[in-house]
């Protein structure tokens, strides 16, 4: 597992407990939960309305078998979806539901919480996932105490031997938030807030996992060491919805050096795969830097090409 970094401070997230049954691996390798919006009956659920409590920076616990077997982040709020591919998993939901994004690590040996059964009984509040007994009730997302929350995160920690988080950057969680204050030009927000937009703008886990599926080599120097490229979004993303701002097809994972011209509409991409230079690219930089040729000309996709046209027309400098 990654060491990546999460500080959790009292009150500035919720901790939620969801169930994954037979759709346990579809949600975890996705980066989501989905719940159908009304139950088999056409009722709405709790446990299903809770979807639309999730915050982005929320922790997640997902259960399977007996134990915690994987914790996320929250990247984005709620939004109406169509029931995924499940296989046969959930053929009498809906089609109708609530999908939430999450980037999930797996934990490299699962955490019974039956474990913390004393402080749960002693702390949780109606409606939590077991009952006194530690028996789990089967119904899908609940809200845990903080201090159940905060505990088992710290349990699970122990187990995996790191630090549990939401982004890809091995860096100190305040200077993360200082560097998404810079990205974002905001002076005035509160802790919470700042975190939230930090884990949106910085937390990329599931957008670069996404990317590296269709661009798993820098198309410029040909590195394929993950943890020295970046994942540069095409349509930038303050200007680019939920949706876009996590799509696979809206990035590049690009050699820091060619990140930096990219992403300042220096350089970009014709649709069959060329660099295209913007007139303000000093020769020198193009030489010392070695950009003259790409180690990968191939043409982007067809799912690709809306988000490069938009680079080349709004962000690139030529």
């Amino acid at each position: 597992m990654t060491a990546i970094t999460l500080s959790v401070s009292s009150g500035s997230v919720a901790f939620w407990w969801v169930n994954q049954g037979q759709t346990w691996r579809y949600e975890v390798d996705g980066g989501f939960m989905w719940a159908p919006k009304t139950n088999a009956n056409g009722r709405r659920s709790t446990f299903y309305d809770n979807m639309l409590r999730v915050e982005v920076g929320d922790v997640v616990f997902s259960y399977f078998r007996g134990a915690i077997s994987a914790v996320g982040v929250a990247v984005a709020s709620a939004s109406s979806s169509p029931k995924p591919e499940f296989g046969s998993a959930g053929t009498y939901w809906s089609d109708d539901g609530w999908e939430v994004l999450v980037d999930f690590e797996y934990l490299d040996s699962g955490v019974d919480p039956r474990l913390l059964l004393d402080l749960y009984n002693a702390d949780q509040r109606a409606h939590g996932p077991m009952n006194e007994a530690g028996r789990v009730n089967q119904s899908y997302l609940f809200e845990l105490s903080p201090a159940f929350g905060s505990r088992l995160l710290q349990e699970c920690q122990n187990r995996a031997g790191t630090t549990l988080g939401c982004s890809d950057h091995d860096r100190e969680w305040d200077d993360v938030l200082k560097g998404a204050e810079e990205l974002l030009g905001e002076e005035n927000m509160t802790r919470t807030e700042r975190r939230q937009l930090a884990l949106s703008r910085v937390g990329q886990g599931i957008f670069r996992r996404r990317v590296a599926e269709r661009e798993p080599l820098c198309r410029v120097t040909g590195l394929a060491v993950q943890q020295h490229l970046i994942a540069s979004h095409m349509k930038p993303w303050r200007d680019g919805s939920s949706l876009e701002r996590l799509d696979g097809a809206n990035g590049l994972l690009l050699s820091p050096h060619v990140d930096h011209l990219f992403d300042r509409g220096l350089v970009t991409f014709t649709n069959a795969g060329a660099i295209v230079f913007a007139s303000a690219v000093d020769v020198e930089v193009v030489n010392k830097w070695h950009l003259g040729s790409l180690a990968v000309t191939r043409p982007f996709s067809a799912e690709q090409r809306p988000y490069l046209e938009y680079h080349r027309d709004l962000v690139f400098q030529g």
